[in-house]
């Protein structure tokens, strides 16, 4: 089919096919209203409303002509009063002009379904203050009469506009849609509510005609609170059929105001608790999507984190190597050519000279051996984690500086990943290595327990304190960069002072474990 003769042809299927759908509702309505002007503007007009909106505006002709014609017809037929009517269907325009305009910028189903109920409440004012002065029916049945169709079948057609949508994409690119409009289970609980409403109205005796209410709204909260807005449609419309059977059988509603405010509430009800239902859906779908993208940044930069503290465990590694092989020989060379300048040298000036020598070389010996232990303690690579935090401690010398030190270990085991063992070895040694710089504590208590899915850290003395805001300002590692990899690696660190210092740790152990 040519491009320019598909317009033609859909056109001509609207025209047939909207002609038929057209004079069906309005026979139905009429049956209910006895009233060819009201007939019009219940049912019919609800469809309309929702095809102008959701058609192209190239198909407009195709969608106002069979009104037109089908209206004038029917006032040749006297069943309908003035040829008034047969203009009713151009003051759609407007509204759906503007809903037209603002549809793409709501893409969310119930975001749209608002719109379409706005759309219904101004096109019963328009049509209200356009046609009443006109026809004989009183404003207010105008008004209820178009209302009630647009809250019954607006809704309900762009349910199905959007389930066929859906389908045809989903035939022409193979796509499988999570969510349809119209579910099967969707359909099968709204039968199932419609057999035992119609089932109840049979048996119900004109005393308790009453609980028909009951048997109305009931079905409509439970569809909305399960299949949200879809739910919410379609159990509007359902409980509409109920209702008219009702009345019918002569279950009450024998005054057509009354049928229709009842018709317009029940589905202003499901309507709304569909539309809440699902915006609340849609809000924690998309707390969920947040959530998940929140733990996929966290673990990457944990991941992150765990790899550089295993680069600058490697590069200390590494440096420490180099400089024990390096300096560690030349100190070496350095003694040994002062000791045979010692033993061969007569002049007092030469041994002094080398005995100088010599004992600057111990002392760069002993500042090289103090200096790979920073790097990287040869502990960590030969002693457990247990023994080599024991090692650490007493490696401060906390009973020569005066100073009264507990370490309760609490650890059921050690830490089976290799960057939590590192962290807990640095955090523990800047912290002491803090307390004996700038504590000025006669008391230091150090606490490493398990947590559920982490290792606690405590660190507490009773010195001068430490303020937060200068915490970054100590050299070394420092308070700051401690924070910032603990909680890197998803961990939390706190400092508190009161009667000194106290510095509290949770490290998570739950980390993949990447061996160096």
């Amino acid at each position: 089919m040519s491009f320019l003769r598909r317009p033609l042809v859909l056109s001509l299927f609207i025209i047939l096919a909207w002609g038929l759908s057209w004079i069906t509702l309005w026979s139905v309505s009429f049956y209910l209203t006895h009233n060819g002007q009201q007939a019009a503007l219940l049912l019919p007009h609800g469809v309309h409303l929702a095809l102008l909106i959701l058609l192209s505006r190239r198909y407009w002709p195709a969608l106002l002509l069979p009104e037109m014609l089908l209206s004038v017809w029917l006032h040749q037929e006297q069943l309908m009063v003035g040829y008034l009517m047969a203009l009713a269907p151009l003051i759609d325009l407007l509204p759906a002009l503007l809903v037209q305009r603002y549809w793409h910028r709501f893409p969310l189903y119930w975001q749209r379904l608002m719109l379409l109920l706005a759309a219904v409440t101004g096109s019963a004012l328009l049509n209200t203050l356009l046609l009443s002065p006109f026809i004989a029916s009183p404003a207010t049945y105008v008004l209820l009469a178009t209302f009630t169709g647009g809250v019954l079948l607006t809704p309900f057609a762009y349910l199905v506009f959007e389930y066929l949508r859906h389908q045809h994409r989903n035939i022409l690119l193979g796509m499988d849609t999570r969510n349809p409009p119209l579910r099967t289970s969707l359909i099968v609980w709204c039968s199932l509510f419609f057999i035992i409403g119609i089932g109840t109205q049979m048996v119900l005796s004109p005393e308790i005609e009453r609980l028909l209410l009951i048997v109305v709204f009931l079905p409509n909260v439970v569809m909305a609170w399960k299949f949200g807005w879809q739910g919410g449609v379609l159990a509007a419309l359902l409980g509409s059929m109920m209702i008219t059977i009702a009345r019918q059988i002569g279950s009450g509603f024998n005054d057509l105001m009354e049928l229709e405010i009842f018709l317009s509430t029940q589905a202003l009800l499901g309507i709304g608790l569909g539309i809440a239902i699902s915006r609340q859906e849609h809000l924690v779908s998309n707390l969920y999507h947040y959530r998940r993208r929140l733990e996929v940044e966290l673990q990457a930069r944990r991941e992150l984190t765990e790899k550089l503290v295993h680069a600058e465990e490697n590069t200390r590694k590494h440096l420490a190597h180099e400089l024990h092989d390096e300096i560690g020989q030349n100190i070496t060379a350095i003694q040994i050519q002062s000791q045979l300048v010692k033993r061969s040298g007569e002049h007092p000036g030469a041994l002094q000279a080398a005995e100088q020598i010599s004992d600057l070389a111990r002392r760069i010996h002993l500042s090289t051996r103090q200096l790979l232990r920073q790097l990287r303690p040869p502990i960590l690579d030969e002693m457990a984690a247990e023994d080599a935090l024991h090692h650490l401690v007493k490696e401060f010398a906390f009973a020569e500086r005066g100073i009264t030190c507990r370490f309760n270990y609490q650890l059921a085991a050690p830490p089976d990943n290799e960057t939590v063992t590192f962290t807990l070895y640095r955090l523990l040694q800047e912290l002491l290595n803090n307390v004996c710089k700038h504590a000025q504590a006669s008391e230091v208590e150090i606490t490493l327990a398990d947590r559920p899915g982490g290792i606690y850290l405590e660190v507490r003395d009773n010195g001068v304190g430490i303020s937060p805001q200068s915490a970054h300002s100590i050299s070394g590692f420092g308070i700051q960069g401690m924070s910032e990899r603990v909680r890197a690696l998803g961990g939390e660190l706190q400092l508190e002072n009161r009667n000194g210092t106290r510095v509290s740790v949770n490290l998570p152990t739950l980390l993949p474990q990447k061996p160096l």
